[in-house]
């Protein structure tokens, strides 16, 4: 009994390499989980970064097709207010009476379109501080120069409606309401030419001349907006290819 005790007294402890083998068993398991962890925050981000920029090529079709319809619109509008003007200036105006209602009134139903973009997912993106997700330097930078462009257009939308307004309030001085409100139909909505030839309600030349300044300075910011929507199709078929081109989401 006293052999053995002594014996057991002194057993030897654990040596250096076993802690040093339990540490290093420890070390791996923790660095296995961050890198596990972190590999799955990874995948979530990418996911994540998928579903904006879906959401953004939704946007971006949106904004071509719209585009699009812009163009179409005001490519057909300048000539109406061409003729409109053409015509108030003739003294024998009155022979037109017909035409010139219908150019009055059309130019600001089927042209003068809003020049208004889709940017719900970059603003939410932006919002939320997602916008670190774009994991490509150059989809980042695109996107952003983009978006950043459509700032000055909804200045530019401001304009034009505000020039709307001025040539309604215009157009009130010159032409016959009642007459105007029998062009329209409302179901479906749109305008067709008056029956035989209305008059003007007013032949004064000043007055005339206003309205003319009127239509010229909304014709003006037509213009610039239908060359500023042809730019932004441009850049906007460009982002598309992009995205598409990079994320693969057809």
């Amino acid at each position: 009994m006293e052999t053995h005790a002594h014996h057991l007294h002194k057993a030897p402890g654990k040596k250096f390499g076993h802690y040093f083998f339990e540490f290093l068993m420890l070390f791996i398991a923790v660095f296995c989980g961050f890198l596990a962890e972190n590999y799955r925050e990874h995948v979530t981000e990418r996911e994540k970064e998928k579903q904006y920029m879906r959401a953004m090529i939704e946007d971006l079709e949106s904004d071509t097709a719209r585009i699009a319809n812009l163009i179409s619109e005001d490519s057909m509008n300048q000539p109406r207010i061409d003729s409109l003007m053409h015509l108030l200036r003739r003294a024998d105006r009155n022979l037109f009476g017909q035409t010139m209602y219908y150019f009055a009134r059309i130019i600001t139903a089927q042209g003068g379109g809003r020049f208004e973009l889709a940017d719900r997912s970059f603003e939410q993106m932006k919002s939320s501080g997602t916008l670190r997700l774009i994991n490509d330097a150059g989809v980042a930078d695109s996107v952003s120069a983009y978006y950043a462009e459509q700032e000055d257009l909804k200045q530019q939308e401001q304009i034009q409606l505000t020039r709307m307004a001025y040539y309604c309030n215009a157009v009130t001085k010159v032409f016959d309401g009642a007459v105007l409100q029998g062009m329209l139909q409302k179901h479906p909505y749109e305008f067709h030419r008056p029956e035989g030839n209305p008059s003007l309600l007013t032949n004064d030349e000043t007055t005339i001349n206003e309205f003319i300044g009127q239509l010229h300075y909304f014709s003006a910011i037509l213009t610039i907006n239908y060359n500023g929507a042809q730019v932004q199709k441009v850049k906007a078929e460009s982002l598309l290819r992009l995205l598409h081109s990079k994320y693969h989401l057809d």
